[in-house]
């Protein structure tokens, strides 16, 4: 039986049927993700963490958030924990979202880091999607990149790709989205970066092998006391992110930004984000892109 018969409680209990997460129990959960991932949840995500919990509490049989703490704290291997982020991690993404990014990318940043590499000889690119959840991002990033350096001889650039969430790593890595998902994507780009689906095969396209290979895809904590980048880099995107964070992991966070640009360097954020909070670090350039002071 619930503990705790608060207001809030009673409302949880009507919506979820089964099962209630009392104040105490909520507070705990709260305090292993933010310890873990940085990640703040508000009060208001209670039903959230409930809708997205409870199943895996009835899939190993336990009746209530009580009994899944103790199993949480009694996993000495640390799966469960693994489990229980990428459950309550939201994972929102798509092919080319917010396409004002890709457009500056393709016609303002891109030209002038080309002629910059041009110049000085090193036509090197490194680039980091944090936060890449199922890939849609990092994939779009590598089309624009390849389009881009399509007649450019010489080029090396490469994507680094990361996220907490193991198991969207594990289908971004694979490469394989449906027909619906890709619909963003330009029907002359769509034929020449993925492989259509073959007879009797899920209607599944897959990533081509010539784009996969830009990409490198790792587990990583944004919440790391550092970011062990051994390579400059030339931009980062990191959309939609920060607003799951209160403000001192942001500026922490936004200050490793700045540490892995390079001199110039441009950081692209989500539509509701803002770097106005590390004024001294980096300038506004153009709608949620900024670049490094």
């Amino acid at each position: 039986m619930p503990r705790d018969n608060s207001r809030a409680d009673r409302a949880n209990q009507a919506q979820t049927g089964l099962l209630v997460l009392p104040d105490k129990e909520f507070e705990i959960i709260r305090q292993m993700v933010k310890s873990q991932t940085g990640i703040s949840l508000s009060l208001h995500k209670r039903d959230l963490v409930v809708s997205r919990l409870a199943r895996r509490l009835r899939g190993l049989g336990l009746d209530s958030f009580t009994q899944y703490i103790e199993y949480l704290r009694a996993d000495e291997s640390g799966g469960e924990l693994v489990h229980m982020i990428n459950r309550i991690t939201t994972n929102k993404t798509d092919f080319f979202r917010e396409n004002h990014h890709f457009v500056f990318l393709r016609d303002k940043l891109l030209p002038h880091l080309a002629a910059k590499g041009e110049d000085s000889g090193k036509r090197v690119l490194r680039v980091w999607s944090a936060g890449c959840s199922s890939g849609e991002e990092p994939y779009s990033i590598a089309i624009t990149l390849s389009e881009f350096f399509a007649n450019r001889p010489g080029w090396d650039y490469k994507i680094l790709a990361t996220d907490l969430d193991t198991v969207m790593l594990a289908k971004a890595s694979k490469g394989e989205y449906e027909a619906s998902l890709l619909e963003p994507v330009p029907k002359p780009l769509l034929t020449k970066y993925f492989d259509k689906p073959g007879r009797g095969e899920e209607a599944l396209y897959r990533v081509k092998p010539s784009l996969r290979q830009i990409i490198t895809f790792r587990k990583f904590n944004l919440m790391h006391p550092t970011f062990p980048l051994t390579v400059p880099l030339d931009f980062i995107f990191c959309r939609n992110v920060m607003i799951y964070f209160d403000m001192e992991d942001k500026i922490s966070m936004l200050t490793k930004f700045h540490r892995v640009l390079k001199p110039g360097g441009h950081i692209f954020v989500g539509h509701s984000e803002s770097l106005m909070m590390v004024k001294d670090l980096f300038r506004f350039v153009d709608t949620t892109v900024y670049r490094k002071l």
